[in-house]
């Protein structure tokens, strides 16, 4: 079976690629979303399975629908023009393997690709709060912390496809490492993973929390940690105020080294983050930022959601 592809056609495939779920979306060229599948991804079953899988969801959304054509956004680091992975930190086993050619032998098409935090900027510069901007940020804090990077309206992608790895600025020195080892990072200090990994050294040290009277060690991850932060517990009131202190400084380097219009944030950790402690987070920004960015530091959260990815993947169609 082949998918019928018509360049007149209003509709287009989008999929986005985690280290976690799976989504396949119909998409039209306003950025309505008009059908929806998700499914949980196990990247450790191989990138043959995860594409075989993403296929089956294609052929299951679209029937015998005409469409434009095929993009997908993916966690990275990631090669935008042939799919081949680098080194990908939560998809295991993809290194220098590509769907692009798993996806061609399934669908015979032959899909646009990009990094999902680049993506997302881009779907905020045509779909979000901020449509038309020429100078925009999107920077997600979830499992992990990435940027996307447009500048003067153009995708900023890196020589070696590493543009927007900001997760990596070094923000405390003698801080927590992330998962690839450096020491003192953004991402190591306020990705869902660092907030998880940090309550759990805190407890190996003896430090107490309520949180442990209905929950086991095994069950702490960065949202029970919010919950019980928001609750009054001192001890997960701690770390948090240690990650948006943390957040703070990592938005006022980014403002400083590239003069955007505005940083958007999204990720489910930035979305926690953002219903209780909004103005901590632009407090914490202001009091490091360069002068310029002090008075009114242009912070916003994504209006488009989990979405923003998927909705850029559709653009590069």
């Amino acid at each position: 079976m082949k998918i019928s592809i018509n360049k007149n056609s209003e509709l287009i495939i989008a999929a986005d690629i985690g280290g976690t779920n799976i989504r396949v979306c119909l998409v039209n060229s306003q950025g309505k979303i008009l059908d929806r599948k998700k499914i949980s991804c196990n990247p450790s079953l191989g990138i043959e399975k995860v594409g075989k899988n993403i296929s089956e969801m294609v052929y299951s959304i679209i029937g015998h629908q005409e469409v434009k054509g095929m993009g997908y956004s993916s966690a990275g680091p990631i090669n935008q023009i042939s799919g081949e992975y680098i080194n990908p930190p939560n998809l295991t086993g993809w290194h220098k393997k590509s769907l692009v050619p798993i996806l061609k032998k399934h669908l015979a098409i032959d899909p646009k690709v990009g990094h999902d935090a680049t993506l997302a900027a881009l779907a905020e510069t045509k779909f979000g709060n901020y449509k038309g901007s020429k100078n925009l940020i999107y920077l997600t804090v979830s499992t992990g912390v990435g940027a996307g990077i447009i500048s003067n309206g153009n995708m900023i992608q890196g020589q070696n496809w590493f543009a927007g790895e900001v997760g990596h600025i070094i923000i405390n020195p003698n801080g927590y490492k992330c998962s690839i080892g450096c020491y003192g990072c953004l991402e190591g200090n306020i990705s869902g993973t660092a907030i998880a990994s940090i309550a759990r050294e805190k407890i190996a040290k003896g430090e107490k929390s309520n949180l442990l009277i209905k929950h086991k060690e095994s069950e702490i991850n960065s949202k029970l940690i919010l919950d019980y932060a928001h609750k009054g517990d001192k001890f997960s009131g701690n770390i948090i105020n240690h990650v948006i202190d943390n957040l703070g400084k990592g938005l006022a380097s980014i403002l400083a080294i590239l003069n955007p219009e505005v940083i958007i944030l999204g990720g489910s950790v930035a979305e926690g983050l953002s219903q209780f402690y909004w103005k901590d987070i632009l407090d914490r920004t202001s009091h490091y930022a360069i002068p310029f960015y002090k008075k009114n530091p242009p912070i916003k959260m994504t209006a488009l959601g989990d979405d923003a990815s998927i909705l850029g993947a559709s653009i590069i169609v």
